[in-house]
């Protein structure tokens, strides 16, 4: 597409600016050509005299090679983008690996760019080919044409045989640019064992993260734990679920569920109230509510003050005891709410 786009571009130029051009060349022809008498008296002029001649020269043909390489530039820019990288310039030994290098001239993409090459390159020279010979009687004539009209019959001769040539590079290039890029997306699709390892590095390993979790359940449950000690007191299912309750009056605006666990979590949670002397309360109800309604740090909800204040009181009550200052208090019957115990509608 690159060189459709500067031959493209060429034609446009010479049928613009060729007949600029052509005047151009013929004034710098003509000057270059005249005698000067100063040349013949200061040789150590001419220098100075060729770089003006040279540079003149340059300015006229600048436009000619501006044109096809920024439409060149531009045709690879519409297609791939602008794409700033030092890839290219970074050292890697695999390039100067012989083993590697072969690889890549002997491989199947490699054959099928050296075919599509070679036949480019035959279609172009064909065309080319027809077009000098069936023209060489006309080139030959320019040699007895005045030089204005040798110029400008050239720049019609030449603007024809680009004309077949580029039609050539246009058609090659309006079949091999939809493969190209049809080729480019089949190789940037990666392997499912890449698309795996690209979401490890975006996302983390799985498994890591995982292993990273279940340590901080672990962590978090074993401050859970070690909380149930400074408990007033865990409410039990009795064997099911267990829920350790903490007050301190003016510390807290409502009790605060410290550790909750069920099954073997409960059990562990019963053991060590025990080790503690955290008094132990038998109610079903109580415990399902708090296990489902109220998280581990979280206050309990106000639906259930009055039942949680029950507890309390019978803990107040046996520390009182305790301490020979009252008689053994009876475990509460205490109610649950409508609605907060998940096992409400099965009993």
């Amino acid at each position: 597409m690159s060189h459709a786009a500067a031959l493209l571009a060429s034609l446009a130029c010479l049928a613009f600016y060729g007949p600029q051009f052509a005047e151009r060349s013929l004034a710098l022809i003509r000057g270059s050509l005249r005698f000067d008498r100063v040349l013949t008296r200061e040789p150590e002029r001419a220098l100075s005299a060729a770089g003006a001649i040279a540079a003149e020269a340059l300015w006229a043909t600048l436009p000619l090679v501006i044109a096809p390489i920024a439409a060149a530039t531009l045709a690879t820019l519409a297609v791939g983008g602008l794409v700033f990288t030092l890839k290219p310039v970074m050292p890697d030994l695999s390039r100067i690996d012989p083993m590697s290098g072969l690889g890549r001239m002997f491989s199947m993409n490699s054959a099928v760019d050296v075919g599509k090459l070679a036949v480019i390159a035959l279609a172009v020279g064909g065309v080319g080919a027809w077009y000098a010979v069936g023209g060489l009687a006309q080139f030959a004539a320019y040699a007895g044409m005045s030089l204005p009209a040798a110029l400008a019959t050239a720049g019609s001769d030449l603007r024809a045989g680009l004309i077949g040539i580029s039609m050539v590079v246009i058609a090659v290039a309006l079949a091999d640019g939809p493969l190209q890029i049809f080729r480019h997306s089949q190789k940037m699709m990666m392997t499912p064992q890449e698309a795996k390892q690209e979401y490890k590095e975006a996302e983390g390993d799985p498994q890591m993260k995982g292993r990273i979790r279940e340590r901080q359940r672990a962590m978090s449950r074993g401050r859970m734990l070690q909380a149930v000690a400074t408990a007033d007191v865990v409410v039990t299912n009795p064997t099911h679920f267990a829920v350790a309750l903490k007050y301190e009056d003016g510390a807290m605006s409502a009790p605060r569920v410290v550790a909750k666990g069920a099954d073997l979590l409960a059990a562990k949670i019963r053991e060590l109230a025990q080790e503690a002397r955290v008094p132990l309360l038998e109610s079903p109800p109580l415990a399902r509510a708090l296990y489902k309604h109220v998280e581990v740090d979280g206050e309990i909800p106000a639906a259930l003050y009055s039942a949680v204040a029950q507890v309390l009181a019978w803990v107040y009550q046996l520390n009182q005891h305790a301490a020979g200052r009252g008689k053994l208090p009876t475990e509460p019957g205490i109610v649950v709410p409508d609605g907060l115990d998940p096992l409400e509608g099965e009993r």
